[in-house]
């Protein structure tokens, strides 16, 4: 694997049931669960009104959602079209596109535990994108991230030619971001901040 080098503009992440979507307007949030919030606040919070390729990752989606969709089927031997709409993996993503009217691809991302990883990778070879990567299962967590392709940028990722052990999730990323690693590790791949 060459070499990719890459800024990353802005990032946000949010942890547990207290997330403000106040400036989402009130029809669109009613229809929001805690999945859905959690998403959307980390989307808005390193969005800067540039149209750009966005990546959703999540290894179950929005499980709540759909368990209250399989008791309905089976109490009421239908599910609500509603309902349904907003269970499906990438319907935190496509909403966010609805709102921002973004025409830029999306790609929306299940890679089991490694889908904080697949998605990262995903956003860092496209190049100028947003990441985001929400789960609800075991208490509700999201982290989005503004990524920027550049030659002299201050993240350089390579393949994980020594095998290092996979640090690759929610956690391990929120740790590197706030620097408190200088190295995320992927089974594949890792990232490393360059020294400045």
């Amino acid at each position: 694997m060459k070499e990719v080098f890459f800024d990353i503009k802005k990032y946000s992440y949010i942890k547990g049931d207290n997330i403000d979507v106040s400036f989402i307007p009130m029809l669109i949030r009613r229809k929001l669960d805690l999945y859905g919030r959690a998403a959307l606040y980390t989307l808005y919070k390193v969005y800067d009104n540039e149209s750009k390729e966005l990546v959703f990752a999540s290894c179950y989606g929005d499980v709540d959602r759909v368990i209250k969709l399989i008791k309905q089927r089976q109490t009421d031997g239908e599910v609500s079209p509603s309902g349904f709409s907003s269970s499906v993996h990438n319907a935190a993503i496509g909403l966010f596109t609805l709102l921002e009217k973004n025409k830029k691809s999306y790609n929306s991302i299940s890679a089991g535990k490694e889908s904080v990883s697949a998605g990262l990778l995903e956003s860092i070879m496209i190049g100028d994108s947003i990441f985001c990567y929400s789960e609800s299962l075991g208490g509700v967590e999201s982290v989005a991230i503004s990524i920027e392709r550049n030659n002299d940028g201050a993240f350089c990722l390579s393949e994980n030619s020594e095998d290092l052990p996979a640090k690759d999730g929610f956690d391990d990323l929120v740790k590197f971001l706030d620097g408190e690693s200088d190295l995320f590790i992927s089974r594949l791949y890792t990232i490393r901040r360059l020294p400045k």
